[in-house]
């Protein structure tokens, strides 16, 4: 007799063998439930209980990716063990604070972060810390500031820019840097006087009435800051009598005798010269740059240290973690995964979730990826990325330049100097001395540890006069994450975007006997940031659900 089995029939029975939560994973998988109702679940939900019982899973890599795809499935049910390369959690969420050290591939040595006692500020305060990989979580990130509301990380403002930030490029104003605020206000004031001269030849007439003309009109006096001459609207910048001063002073204003000097109005050609409207002095206008930004309070390893204690059914996710296992194979069969580490152990379970970045994954062995497959991770472009880091002898940029956080820029090979955005008059602070990628980050790679050093702070000067008295000099350290072992360098270059047919046979591709699931912020829309790693770290889980309940 042909029996014919509704969906109806057949979640009775998943929902009277494995309760409600294997239904509504079939219904998940079935689609039914919708996009709608899962874009509203919480974004740090939890899979089904006992979904995974009975299940074995091998993740490999204790990065953030790793830590929560262990902590889910375990919490599912599952038996998980973590396998990690180095001797530490995080991945290349790497906090360093007084007497931490690493070490790059080709050195014979490792680089130790040295912190000075200054004031009564101790080498070992809190505060003294240097966020070596991610710095930042935009607040649109929900997965990451959820994950810290439930973890118990206290969170606190990053600020990414302050008006008093600099900009230097030794190819404009002799070298010398100038003030963001003063760059964007008087660009917005000349674009404003260029606007409103339309109105000379009527042309804006022909689109607007006379009253939308006039308002129109207002609004760039306003916007720009333009003032009447005769019949005309003009921008004249420093010389403003009867407003603010937006582009600040060169000597601030102070007693009752003593109105000032404001900054001279740069012309609109100085502004093109500089060349910073190419990029930097816009950046805060890209999504992921938009106040409010925010980071942990202590440290960005305070993220994944919150993952450690987590309780599971078979222990805290911790305890799941067997350092100094690199991999070197995965096989598959219809029946398990066999994972194999450089040492010979090796590891057997029903799935496998791999979150190393997609170029190392690809140099693996065993038949988990067949070749089309193993071509794609190989073609995934990793943009390289560095960091240097340097202790003030005191917090100089709040004393001499009235920067209280945010980044200044430079055209040189170090791009950025980050402030602290914490502890402001403090004694002390830690300045992030150089951050580059791509083309830059690949030469400064290249450089000696003191070559590298020698180079943030020779284009530190060209922010800060005297930088390298005013920082301990011989205490910086700089780090290249394409150098790192078990890295292939700072993030995936925006693959689902600029390699869009890898990105998409990476994202369709089924895994070989549904066995091994990939995992990390290269397979994401949000390559380099953590909540790609968090994001990729429910697919997978989600994934491994549905692949448990055997519906294809």
């Amino acid at each position: 007799m042909d029996y014919h089995l509704t969906r109806r029939a057949f979640l009775n029975g998943i929902a009277s063998v494995g309760g409600i939560g294997a239904a509504y994973m079939a219904l998940t998988a079935f689609d039914m439930m919708g996009h709608g109702a899962l874009a509203q679940s919480k974004t740090t939900a939890a899979l089904p209980s006992d979904s995974l019982k009975g299940k074995s899973i091998i993740v490999i890599g204790a990065g953030l990716a790793g830590l929560c795809s262990a902590m889910r499935a375990a919490r599912a049910g599952a038996n998980v063990q973590i396998l990690e390369a180095t001797k530490r959690a995080g991945g290349r969420s790497m906090t360093l604070r007084n007497g931490d050290s690493f070490r790059e591939l080709n050195w014979n040595s490792s680089s130790k972060m040295v912190f000075e006692q200054v004031s009564e500020v101790s080498p070992n305060d809190p505060d003294n810390y240097l966020n070596a990989g991610p710095g930042r979580i935009p607040q649109h990130h929900s997965r990451v500031l959820d994950y810290c509301k439930d973890l118990g990380v206290a969170l606190q403002p990053y600020l990414y820019v302050d008006k008093a930030n600099l900009l230097q490029n030794d190819a404009w104003n002799q070298g010398r840097p100038v003030q963001a605020r003063r760059l964007k206000n008087d660009l917005r004031g000349h674009l404003a006087e260029l606007i409103a001269k339309a109105k000379n030849k009527n042309t804006l007439d022909l689109d607007m009435s006379p009253s939308d003309t006039e308002a129109f009109l207002q609004m760039l006096t306003h916007f720009g800051q333009l003032s009447e001459e005769g019949a005309k609207l003009v921008y004249t910048g420093a010389s403003l009598k009867n407003d603010y001063i937006r582009s600040g002073y060169s000597i601030n204003a102070g007693n009752v005798r003593n109105s000032g000097k404001p900054w001279p109005t740069l012309t609109l050609d100085d502004i093109m010269q500089s060349d910073f409207w190419n990029s930097e002095m816009f950046n805060d206008l890209e999504y992921f740059w938009q106040t409010s930004l925010m980071q942990p309070i202590d440290g960005m390893d305070m993220i994944w240290k919150g993952f450690l204690p987590q309780e599971t059914p078979s222990g805290t996710v911790e305890s799941m973690i067997v350092y100094d296992t690199p991999v070197e194979s995965i096989s598959v069969t219809s029946s398990n995964a066999l994972v194999t580490s450089v040492n010979g152990a090796q590891y057997s379970a029903d799935f496998v979730i791999a979150t190393l970045s997609a170029p190392i994954l690809a140099r693996l062995d065993g038949n988990f990826i067949d070749p089309i497959m193993r071509d794609n991770l190989s073609r995934v472009d990793i943009e390289p990325a560095c960091k240097v880091g340097f202790q003030g002898r005191s917090r100089f940029w709040e004393q001499e330049n009235r920067i209280y956080g945010g980044i200044s820029w430079t055209k040189g090979i170090i791009r950025q100097i980050w402030y602290p955005n914490y502890s402001f008059n403090s004694p002390t602070g830690i300045l992030t001395g150089a951050y580059n990628e791509g083309e830059q980050a690949l030469e400064f790679a290249k450089l000696s540890r003191d070559q590298r050093l020698e180079s943030a702070l020779y284009w530190g000067g060209k922010l800060h006069d005297d930088y390298k008295e005013k920082v301990f000099a011989d205490n910086g350290v700089s780090i290249a994450w394409a150098e790192m072992p078990y890295q292939a360098g700072g993030w995936a270059n925006d693959t689902a975007y600029n390699q869009s047919e890898v990105f998409e046979y990476m994202a369709s591709a089924v895994p070989v006997y549904r066995k091994v699931y990939f995992a990390g912020d290269w397979f994401s829309y949000w390559p380099g940031w953590q909540v790609g790693a968090l994001d990729s770290a429910h697919f997978a889980t989600d994934q491994i659900v549905e692949a448990s309940l055997k519906i294809k």
